[in-house]
């Protein structure tokens, strides 16, 4: 029966588009955490929006809080580790 080769052949091609989303998703946040041995480091990043994002970065030792726009950056404050 080749309509079942055929069905077959889709469902491998479905199941490798559908995993490229997340391999590319553990790749970007790879790449975030492997910059290690940099003086500026981002430790976090979480998504407030579609343009809007709040990154956790430490430099030197020091943690900041920025606000990222398609505007700009906003410096928001520094974290201290009392």
């Amino acid at each position: 029966m080749p309509w079942l080769d055929y069905l077959e052949a889709i469902g491998i091609l479905l199941l490798i588009l559908s995993a490229l989303p997340l391999l590319a998703h553990y790749y970007r946040k790879y790449q975030i955490k492997s910059q290690s041995n940099s003086t500026i480091k981002v430790l976090e990043i979480k998504p407030l929006s579609y343009k809007a994002q709040l990154l956790l970065i430490e430099i030197e030792g020091k943690k900041f809080l920025l606000g990222l726009t398609d505007k700009g950056f906003t410096h928001l404050g520094e974290i201290k580790n009392d």
